[in-house]
């Protein structure tokens, strides 16, 4: 009994986070799909583009009852629209695409840069540069939203929602802050809601909140849920910022980067290696059969996102593939966007007819504008600890802290990945 614990995906996650899949395909010779278990529950694991075209298939795949509630109402709310399938699934997220569509998003896009602009000067005294990004996209996107708070009262609210993304990873303590965070979020966003129904409370018409509040199938608790759900990746946007930042900023070509025309084919690649969740988990619905191995009714299918950000078949650079594809290398987005099914840190497909999600084109302006903002203050690191695997989502450990370097100061050595735990799995 211990054995097979010892041996399901859900501890192997838990206890060794983004290393999991990665080992347990080296034991099974680099297949590119195998059987396990998750929860208990037996489990395909695919990776690669057809695997995520299988995984992205939704005659074969469903998404409800995929993740399990302790998780997936942490970080998405009960009923949220990544619950939902087929008509219900574009319905409710057609109300997404229209909210995140560029000419809605890039006021938000201008007011971090302003907020940025603002806060930076106070950044070259050695600020933690993920505490400060959280609290200027959560200031903005609240601000965006067309919900009005003070300055402390955003800080708190933007803090409560990282938290929640900080417990999707089960890590100890950082789990029931989450949770803490959760349903104090639900609660406040119920009364903004209700607050708006009723015309108690007064928002732009055409700000996230009145328009979500406006739709009147959504009952109260899955309005509120849906318009965290608006508010929560902004924030989760703090997490690959602080990661690209602590990249870019020990390379001596960082004006360079940040001011030629790749910028974008350098952060995709930040963003390949440095995936915010490991793996991502369905449920099969009919029966098939893949590559010899069948997939029945009911077992989980969980895609392997970093298996699949380093396929070989589809990233070896070099007509030789001795480029490997697990090293890092902007070329191998030279071509432009990427394939949608072969790079999928913010899920695959469409993102109008599937489950990829809309906000990812409002998440590389943000990482954009806040690498040009680092590099224009000309901040570098003071404290840039390695990458935790161990931890998921994953930071630099010690956190990343920033500062303007004195005149005779010398860079110091890029961060490297390592093993060890981030207090807040223990804490």
């Amino acid at each position: 009994m211990l054995d097979r614990i010892r041996s399901d995906l859900a501890w192997r996650l838990f206890r060794d986070g983004y290393r999991a899949l990665p080992d347990e395909r080296r034991k099974r010779d680099g297949a590119d799909l195998f059987v396990s278990h998750l929860l208990g529950r037996r489990t395909v694991v695919v990776r690669g583009e057809d695997g995520a075209r299988l995984f992205y298939d939704e005659d074969v795949v469903a998404r409800a009852g995929a993740i399990p509630p302790p998780l997936g109402w942490l970080l998405f709310g009960r009923g949220a629209v990544h619950s939902l399938d087929g008509a219900a699934h574009r319905e409710r997220k057609a109300m997404f695409l229209d909210l995140l569509a560029a000419e809605r998003t890039e006021p938000l896009v201008t007011a971090v840069r302003a907020r940025l602009e603002e806060r930076m000067p106070a950044w070259g005294r050695g600020v933690a540069v993920f505490d400060e990004l959280v609290e200027v996209y959560g200031g903005a996107v609240l601000s965006w939203a067309g919900i009005r708070l003070d300055d402390a009262d955003a800080a708190r609210t933007s803090r409560d929602l990282a938290a929640m993304v900080d417990g999707f990873g089960f890590a100890g303590t950082a789990y029931l802050r989450g949770w803490r965070s959760r349903l104090l979020l639900e609660r406040w966003a119920r009364r903004l809601v209700r607050a708006t129904r009723d015309g108690t409370l007064l928002v732009r018409r055409e700000g996230p909140l009145a328009i979500i509040a406006g739709h009147d199938e959504l009952d109260e608790r899955t309005a509120a849920v849906e318009l965290i759900n608006i508010l929560r990746p902004t924030v989760a946007v703090a997490w690959p910022a602080t990661m690209a930042i602590a990249d870019l900023l020990v390379r001596p070509d960082r004006q360079a980067i940040v001011s030629g025309p790749h910028l974008r084919a350098y952060l995709h690649e930040c963003r390949r290696l440095q995936p915010f969740a490991p793996a991502l988990a369905g449920r099969i619905k009919r029966s098939t059969e893949v590559g010899g191995v069948e997939l029945r009714t009911g077992d989980h299918i969980v895609l392997d996102v970093i298996g699949t950000h380093t396929d070989p078949r589809t990233w070896a650079l070099g007509d030789d593939g001795r480029t490997g594809a697990s090293a890092f290398d902007p070329r191998h987005f030279a071509g432009g966007d990427p394939a949608p099914y072969a790079f999928v840190p913010q899920g695959g497909g469409d993102p109008t007819t599937g489950h990829r999600c809309p906000g990812e084109p409002l998440t590389v302006r943000l990482l954009e504008t806040t690498l040009r903002e680092v590099v224009r203050h000309d901040l570098r690191p003071l404290v840039a600890g390695p990458l935790d695997l161990s931890r998921i989502p994953t930071l630099p450990d010690p956190p990343l802290h920033v500062s303007r370097p004195a005149p005779d100061a010398s860079p110091i050595e890029g961060y490297r990945t390592h093993d060890r735990e981030r207090g807040s799995r223990t804490d």
